[in-house]
């Protein structure tokens, strides 16, 4: 039985509400208050125009978090995707209790950004972190903290998201490996093929597109990124860490100056949209090749 057009707007009627109700109009509110000045605690508003936009774009603030998210994405994206791409690989044969490592694996992913933000936190901490357990249990010095030194709480928040991701990675690229013929392997594997080119003779082209796909994804989480940054530093020490979303947040409820923060907001969703843009091109591409 073939739906009408109308058959189809009744089913989406609810989706459609649910999705303007919840996302478009406070969307919509969000960018309106970018153009003037309004504020919960404020009894007159003007309109500014793009006054907040460049507001945002000349703080020295927003630009360190600007460079950290960008480091923040390049490295952990590639890493994400690799480390991800590897275990689904070893775990795409039949191995003893593959079932059990699957939920294990996926762990991570299932625990909450603030819960694994609360736990690593508490692990690196200075007074209960497990680096000075270890080192005591040496009978070494105690060490600082990671996540309060400037040059390494950076690195340790990309180390947290990658672990924390890299079995969602996993989860999503298994079947695509899984569902090669393994006569593939077989022969590549009989005309001598070392594992290196394996992988990118037979595996790599095969995934490409789903490979592209949660790169595309990884990309706008990562620049989305809040929770588990936002308890594990704050965003410290001083800028270290701070991400675009940490900023839009801290202007928001922190200083009370919504304007800054909701453009500061529409400068991560059009990052986003742009990521978004360049996936539909490649897919385009990828599609008419």
């Amino acid at each position: 039985m073939r739906l009408t057009r109308r058959d189809r707007l009744v089913l989406l009627a609810p989706l459609a509400i649910l999705l303007g109700g919840w996302l478009l109009v406070p969307a919509l509110v969000g960018l309106a208050a970018t153009l003037t000045t309004y504020s919960p605690l404020s009894t007159t508003v003007a309109f500014v125009g793009g006054q907040n936009y460049g507001r945002v774009i000349a703080d020295p603030q927003y630009r360190a978090a600007v460079r950290n998210i960008v480091i923040f994405t390049l490295v952990a994206v590639p890493l994400e995707l690799s480390l991800g791409f590897a275990i689904a690989y070893l775990l795409r044969r039949p191995i003893w209790a593959r079932s059990w490592w699957r939920i294990l694996l996926l762990l991570p992913w299932l625990v909450s950004p603030i819960a694994g933000g609360v736990m690593w936190h508490y692990l690196l901490g200075g007074a209960t972190g497990i680096l000075d357990f270890g080192l005591g249990w040496l009978g070494q010095p105690e060490t600082a903290s990671p996540i309060g030194d400037v040059h390494l709480a950076l690195p340790t928040a990309i180390a947290v998201e990658v672990w924390r991701v890299t079995p969602f990675v996993t989860f999503l690229l298994l079947p695509g490996l899984a569902s090669i013929p393994e006569e593939r392997w077989e022969q590549a594997t009989l005309a001598g093929a070392p594992l290196h080119r394996r992988v990118l003779d037979i595996a790599v082209p095969e995934m490409l597109p789903l490979l592209l796909t949660v790169g595309m994804l990884l990309v706008g989480l990562s620049l989305g990124a809040f929770d588990t940054v936002l308890i594990l530093t704050g965003g410290g020490p001083g800028t270290a860490t701070l991400t675009p979303a940490l900023y839009s947040y801290d202007r928001s409820f922190v200083t009370n100056d919504w304007p800054i923060g909701a453009a500061s907001a529409w400068l991560i969703a059009a990052a986003v949209g742009l990521v978004g843009a360049a996936y539909v091109q490649l897919s385009r591409r990828w599609s008419a090749a």
